[in-house]
């Protein structure tokens, strides 16, 4: 099966819970995107910048950077808003949010400003999943006290997951309905009908399918590039255990460190090192 088939294949299967097109989507139809985060917050936005598909924040040259689904700005508010489908369950969700959260706010620093100056943030994960398994659609999540939690830091940081297998009524019919739409791919309700003809016109846009083929080709560039490079370091770590076992025998054999260095390559330190660590029996 050629990688692009396989690609092509994906493209045709995709729903909102493929995060391109999640963020192609609210990138498209920005009023859409501006609703949704109404819906979820409970609060108005006066307007928000246009919606960036998969916003690169880089940090430190030697970082790792992140790719955000959504990242939107309230201008009239100075408020950020990052929504990632989260499909996969990892373990390690709350450290990325931590990390996420710390990229997102040195991003919005310029060289200068007082840390005052920062924005107030929401980071919004959905999930087909109930990641913290107690039947909830909506989690929220801020900085308190521990002794007494009846004080909050208010560092203006705000961390939400959504998923979409909560069973309480705990959150407004629309996003139950789109929480739903999510899951199942069921449309139900004016807004998701909105959110779901959004959906199929993007993936009948030809240009948008073209930006979904490259992109995931350069995906898995990488990802092979990053097995090659894998491969390449197991196959010289493997030739440098053979040439230090090797070493280890010519040593023992009573060999001068200047004879195995010429046979092996090794160098005199590292000949000294394994002596010591192996000594002759």
């Amino acid at each position: 099966m050629s990688i692009k088939y396989t690609i092509e294949s994906k493209w045709a299967n995709a729903t909102i819970q493929d995060n391109f097109v999640f963020s192609k989507t609210m990138e498209l139809y920005p009023k859409l995107c501006q609703q949704l985060l109404e819906l979820i917050l409970g609060i108005k936005i006066k307007e928000i910048s246009y919606p960036e598909r998969e916003k690169t924040i880089e940090t430190r040259i030697d970082g790792k950077g992140i790719r955000l689904d959504v990242f939107v700005e309230d201008k009239g508010n100075n408020r950020f808003f990052d929504v990632e489908m989260q499909v996969t369950n990892s373990a390690h969700l709350a450290m990325r949010v931590r990390y996420y959260q710390g990229l997102i706010d040195m991003n919005s620093l310029t060289r200068g400003q007082h840390y005052s100056a920062l924005n107030e943030s929401f980071i919004i994960f959905i999930c087909p999943f109930d990641r913290f398994k107690q039947g909830r659609h909506f989690y929220s999540f801020s900085e308190r006290c521990d002794q007494d939690h009846s004080l909050i830091l208010n560092n203006k940081a705000h961390h939400i997951f959504l998923s979409t297998k909560g069973t309480r009524d705990d959150v407004l019919p629309d996003i139950k309905a789109f929480l739903n739409y999510v899951d199942s791919g069921i449309v139900s309700g004016k807004f998701v009908e909105d959110i779901a003809h959004a959906v199929d016109s993007v993936k009948s846009n030809q240009k948008v399918r073209h930006d979904f083929m490259t992109f995931h080709m350069a995906l898995l560039e990488e990802r092979l590039e990053g097995e090659q490079r894998g491969l390449a370091q197991g196959i010289e770590l493997g030739r440098n255990k053979e040439r230090e076992a090797l070493a280890l025998k010519m040593l023992h054999k009573g060999k001068s460190f200047a004879e195995v260095h010429e046979f092996t390559d090794l160098s005199i330190s590292r000949l000294e090192q394994l002596a010591n660590f192996h000594p002759a029996h």
